[in-house]
């Protein structure tokens, strides 16, 4: 987008929010905190947010532009005041990101002299940086391994892997922090290929002025994997990576990999309000949920066509909506309540580090964080699990009010398995306690449902969400706030 075009675009969104500041922030009469009302409240959100008016929320596009808009109005309508503490930049804060588009790759397989040919179109190579180049490289199958192994099985090694679990992403990223030289995966099938092959020609994003060096990745076809292995040997190496005590198989393969990308760079925004306390010295609390999703994220430019992320994350951005009207019905509480509506979270935690490398209050005065992402998985009357558990010093008070709203704990060392895949996980790494309290991941069944059928794919719509759960999670993060609010709740982390 021209740049005349983007600031014309930001300069009616601020409008729009002073006009909407200038009508009354209170509001009639309290909403109703039956479990049915919040449902329909909920639902009633997602459907803006999710709908095809809003292209799947991508940053940097027209979809952010309606989203931070209806957010804010609404947020202001709540009676949140801006929390961005800039003037210049009231509401939004500024994001600079680069747009990373693949460009060109080359990818040749050797075993000894000869040279291997897979099927055309079996594999697809990647970029971070401008150019990325392996000369004849060793090959090495690590199957659905990543975190558990040494630097010395991966340094200079190009890791094939298994794309066919749920933590996939992790494996990918852990086997690159590692020092693999790059990452192949293998995408069971040629559609799975292919529509993995659409998203990410639509380009990735990172920071702006980030010093990361240069990461290469790729895909390959289960046929690109038999043509290069040999039909039996990939099914021998799948079957002994499904067995326990399995270590890194070193194949005799070698390859010669170059990819290219160009950049651009897009301004995109977090959401930043406050609920101010009593005591401005108190320390904060801070909600956060990501606003973005992946666009148009299939083949085509149709309504069809787009990732519309209700569950992901429409359903947590509800949540702190929800939460934001009741509290500020009061009574006031001592400490500030920070609400963030984070950008390209998708696309690596990006909205998430910034907030922390630019805070607008200095990050040891958070007393407690709770993200709410993915949240509308989970019928009622279920347990809660704690994405983040045993990483602060908040999980006794949290299991306390979680006993006192009469719910059960779940399996938190399942729900750990996401603790990098969320926004929660930047925080983390700046010393801010932070979890996730959540329905949705102590319910293994719906939620390993949810990302088989319909995680960041054209299915998570509106109409297909469990409220129920998310529901009584809303009062959750009520009881939570007001008790990490409070001095007399929660003393023992004032700043």
């Amino acid at each position: 987008m021209r740049a005349g075009a983007q600031m014309h675009r930001w300069a009616v969104i601020l409008l729009a929010v002073a006009a909407a500041s200038c009508a009354p922030a209170r509001m009639d009469s309290a909403p109703a905190d039956s479990l049915d009302a919040i449902e329909s409240e909920l639902a009633a959100d997602v459907a803006v947010l999710a709908s095809n008016e809003f292209e799947g929320r991508r940053p940097g596009t027209d979809g952010e532009a309606k989203t931070l808009r209806y957010l804010a109005q609404q947020w202001q309508a709540a009676g949140l005041e801006s929390g961005t503490n800039d003037p210049a930049n009231p509401w939004f804060a500024p994001v600079a990101l680069q747009l990373i588009t693949p460009e060109h790759f080359e990818a040749a397989f050797f075993r000894g002299r000869r040279k291997l040919t897979p099927p055309e179109g079996s594999v697809r190579l990647y970029t971070s940086g401008r150019r990325s180049l392996l000369e004849r490289s060793p090959v090495v199958f690590v199957g659905r391994k990543g975190q558990a192994l040494d630097q010395a099985e991966l340094a200079g090694r190009i890791a094939i892997m298994l794309w066919d679990h749920p933590r996939q992403v992790e494996q990918r990223e852990a086997l690159l922090e590692k020092g693999a030289a790059a990452v192949l995966a293998i995408v069971p099938n040629g559609a799975e290929l292919a529509e993995l092959a659409d998203l990410r020609s639509k380009g990735s994003y990172r920071l702006a002025g980030a010093e990361d060096g240069a990461q290469l990745d790729g895909l390959v076809s289960r046929e690109g994997a038999e043509a290069l292995l040999g039909a039996e040997r990939f099914a021998e190496l799948s079957a002994a990576a499904g067995r326990e005590g399995f270590r890194p198989v070193p194949l005799d393969i070698e390859a010669r990999l170059e990819a290219t990308s160009l950049s651009r760079e897009v301004r995109t925004h977090n959401l930043i309000a406050r609920l101010p306390g009593r005591l401005p010295n108190a320390g904060a609390v801070l909600l956060l949920a990501h606003w973005d999703h992946f666009g148009h994220c299939a083949e085509g430019q149709g309504p069809d066509a787009i990732c519309n992320g209700a569950v992901d994350n429409a359903s947590g951005l509800a949540v702190l909506g929800a939460v934001a009207k009741r509290l500020a019905q009061g009574p006031q509480l001592d400490r500030d309540v920070y609400f963030l509506a984070t950008t390209a979270e998708e696309w690596g935690l990006l909205g998430a580090r910034a907030f922390a490398q630019d805070p607008p209050m200095p990050l040891d005065t958070i007393v407690a964080a709770f993200n709410v992402d993915t949240i509308a998985v989970a019928p009622r009357g279920g347990r809660v699990a704690i994405v983040g558990h045993g990483m602060t010093a908040l999980d006794r008070e949290v299991e306390r009010l979680v006993a006192s709203l009469g719910r059960e704990l779940g399996d938190h060392d399942y729900a750990n398995r996401y603790v990098r895949r969320q926004d929660g996980w930047a925080l983390l790494q700046h010393d801010v306690p932070t979890l996730m309290v959540s329905s949705a991941f102590a319910d293994r069944d719906a939620m390993e449902a949810y990302i088989r059928d319909r995680y960041h794919r054209t299915g998570d719509v509106a109409d297909a969400i469990q409220f129920g759960g998310a529901a009584e999670d809303v009062l959750l993060h009520l009881a939570l706030v007001r008790h990490f609010a409070s001095l007399s709740g929660y003393q023992a982390a004032q700043p």
